[in-house]
């Protein structure tokens, strides 16, 4: 059965802004995924980008991660009744690429709005310090102003960041509004991920040919 949030994974997200859960997805289902990035040809930007249409191999498998216990737990947390898929992707920062100032996923939110975003990344190879793998700022994701502009350059540096590791199957869950960003692959190993963006229902329409995921709680 895959696996979900728990309580304590629920606290870490409100309190830090972010969670990593080992383990959300199966080694098949992992091998599935990483066949579209054979076909994926690298971009100007030095990063390797799948994006989904009805050509994309095995379809099927980056479809059920919108309906994963893990994001369906997570929307109903964060954003409340209702989410819609904004943007499901695979990207992977090639050797000597992905360097990425802090940002958050969102526009910053009024003084008493709810959470606007959650975002999910699901690591497809091991995220390692030399591999680029995304950082954060712990609780920034309590902050209503945009990201200072000193902070938001490519290899500008935060005091309190810190760098998330985990193994392939591993995702991370974060609150859209945190301050984040990938780092530089200074390895020449890849380091493909399928990145999983979610905004509030209110009024925000989906994609096109996007569902609306269910996200009533699970608890």
């Amino acid at each position: 059965m895959a696996r979900s949030l728990d309580e304590r994974d629920l606290e870490r997200l409100d309190e830090l802004g972010y969670v990593v859960l080992p383990d959300a997805l199966q080694p098949e289902h992992v091998a599935r995924l990483l066949i579209a990035f054979e076909q994926a040809l690298p971009q100007a930007d030095g990063t390797q980008h799948v994006r989904l249409d009805a050509s994309t191999p095995e379809l099927a498998a980056w479809q059920d991660l919108e309906r994963h216990p893990v994001i369906l737990r997570a929307a109903a947390h964060v954003l409340g009744a209702a989410a819609y898929r904004t943007n499901l992707h695979g990207r992977n920062p090639l050797p000597g690429f992905g360097d990425q100032g802090l940002h958050a996923d969102s526009r910053p939110r009024g003084r008493g709005e709810p959470n606007l975003v959650l975002t999910a990344l699901w690591m497809l190879d091991d995220f390692t310090r030399d591999n680029g793998a995304t950082r954060v700022v712990p609780r920034s994701h309590r902050l209503l102003g945009a990201v200072p502009k000193s902070f938001a350059q490519p290899g500008a540096r935060h005091p309190d960041e810190v760098v998330v590791t985990g193994a392939a199957g591993s995702v991370l869950v974060l609150n859209g509004h945190l301050w984040h960003s990938g780092r530089l692959n200074q390895n020449p190993r890849p380091r493909r991920a399928a990145q999983h963006v979610l905004m509030a229902g209110g009024g925000v329409p989906p994609v096109s040919g996007a569902s609306t995921l269910d996200a009533s709680p699970t608890r």
